[in-house]
């Protein structure tokens, strides 16, 4: 039997290590790498036979899932996060060459913390980190860019983190149908004026959009999408917030983006669960546009039985349905035209 080696004292830092590509947004604290984003995570090119993830300790309800894709998805397996003390392991690679990609898949206010790497193999080392691709997106939502629920069943009686993930949702879907870099800044339940529960005081996506976690603190690490796309409203209708100061909330939060992303496009899209605020979005957009010709809305029809997963949201198939006619959007405000490779 072929044998790996895997030295503890050898461990690779991953914090301030220029040989790991970080994806989407994180913080850093005592050398462990912070993601409470959906879809954030790390990539990094190896040679060897396969690696260990160490995580930092993780305190939450429900676990978090971490999927890790070796070699453009040839490799992909998810993991469940309880407590921090497991172990995200890779073994029985082929010893050569590697990419793999970890990423956080299910949302939370508890973040996961990546501390250490260690390779597996007899000559096992990093590599020059993966290039950054040249298209990217960014997507603020909640629930339904998230993936809440996209793989349960419309039957469940409950939702559960094993339900959800980012790489299945229709942002998920666009990133990899068009070979671009995604950020995903949702959170479940949320709106610009009210949460789906009607409460005003909760954080909205007006607070959060620019945060660089969920608890705040400003992003400023200069990354710049190609586009914005704004997926939010579901839940304010549950409040119920009027439309006319959704309207207001609307206008300040495209604002806002504006201000951060001075050439970046903006596409709202809405409609898989509600369409309430649906004409109301498409004349704010048609007014706002006379003065900012980067700003674009894109109704996308409500889920079907057939496209319901868990607790009224959208399964894969709708989810699928959402990305080919966002995916055709971009394709033509951004001129792109099938998936973009790496640099």
């Amino acid at each position: 039997m072929e044998k790996y080696s895997c030295i503890e004292n050898e461990a690779i830092t991953l914090a301030g290590n220029g040989m790991i590509k970080i994806l989407g947004r994180h913080t850093e604290k005592e050398g462990r790498l912070l993601f409470d984003w959906s879809g954030s995570g790390i990539a990094f090119n190896f040679h060897g036979a396969g690696f260990i993830l160490s995580l930092g300790e993780y305190k939450a309800d429900m676990p978090a899932y971490i999927k890790v894709s070796v070699d453009g998805g040839r490799h992909e397996q998810r993991f469940a996060v309880c407590d921090g003390r497991e172990k995200i392991i890779i073994e029985g690679l082929p010893e050569k060459r590697h990419r793999a990609e970890i990423i956080k898949i299910t949302e939370g206010a508890s973040k996961l913390a990546f501390e250490k790497l260690s390779l597996l193999g007899s000559d096992a080392a990093l590599q020059l980190p993966p290039r950054s691709k040249r298209r990217r997106l960014e997507f603020i939502g909640d629930s339904i860019t998230a993936g809440y629920g996209v793989l349960g069943r419309r039957s469940d009686p409950s939702y559960a983190t094993y339900q959800q993930d980012v790489t299945k949702s229709y942002a998920g879907l666009t990133v990899q149908a068009t070979g671009a870099e995604g950020r995903f800044i949702c959170i479940s339940g949320k709106g610009i004026v009210c949460n789906s529960q009607g409460n005003r005081e909760d954080v909205k996506a007006g607070e959060y959009y620019d945060r660089a976690d969920y608890g705040g603190g400003h992003c400023a690490d200069g990354w710049t999408p190609d586009a914005v796309i704004v997926n939010i409203g579901t839940n304010d209708c549950g409040g119920p917030a009027g439309k006319e100061e959704f309207a207001l909330a609307a206008e300040k939060l495209i604002r806002g983006i504006r201000a951060r992303y001075a050439n970046t496009q903006i596409i709202w899209m809405y409609g898989m669960m509600n369409d309430y605020y649906s004409e109301t979005l498409s004349d704010l957009l048609r007014r706002l546009s006379a003065e900012d010709g980067k700003l674009h809305f894109l109704h996308v029809a409500g889920i079907t039985e057939a496209e319901t997963g868990a607790k009224g949201h959208p399964n894969v198939c709708g989810q699928a349905r959402a990305a080919a006619l966002l995916t055709k959007k971009l394709a033509s405000v951004l001129g792109w035209r099938g998936a973009e490779t790496e640099e």
